[in-house]
């Protein structure tokens, strides 16, 4: 449900691949649940094409029982239920594990976070580098390909 953006401007002249049909400016969504808000998601543009949104500094925050999650990147876009996101993209879990890489792609049908690019994940004391990886958000759970892990250890 959108709640607030500020102007926007409509182009049905001009409907071809390359040109967006409408163009919005911070914009502002929210989900809202049964439970209340659900997800709270800012942008500072959008641009919708025939068969893509396209968006900039991307904030979404989820509210969940045990705490809020947090994505953020640089700009995304929106096809077919697959948010591809570039640059800086991070993503917080409210245990405070982290996930940051250049280029992630979030499947909305699942779930799921997957990259093919170098990434970093950080969870209590442990960093771990890797060239890959697919991360369920539901579950917490990682595949990740060629990987190295800096482990904190306890002082004994």
């Amino acid at each position: 449900m959108l709640i607030s953006q500020d102007s926007y401007s409509l182009d049905f002249e001009n409907l071809d691949a390359n040109e967006p049909a409408i163009e919005f400016f911070n914009i502002k969504d929210y989900k809202i649940t049964q439970e209340g808000i659900g997800a709270y998601s800012t942008a500072s543009r959008a641009q919708r094409f025939g068969d893509r949104d396209i968006l900039y500094d991307i904030d979404v925050l989820v509210m969940r029982k045990d705490g809020t999650d947090r994505l953020k990147s640089d700009s995304g876009t929106l096809k077919n239920n697959v948010f591809y996101l570039n640059g800086n993209v991070k993503y917080e879990r409210a245990d405070l594990s982290s996930l940051e890489a250049e280029a992630v792609e979030y499947h909305e049908d699942n779930k799921t976070l997957i990259s093919k690019t170098p990434f970093a994940f950080e969870t209590k004391g442990m960093r771990v580098f890797g060239d890959a990886f697919a991360y369920d958000m539901q579950n917490g759970q990682m595949n990740a390909e060629n990987i190295k892990a800096l482990i904190q250890a306890r002082d004994r």
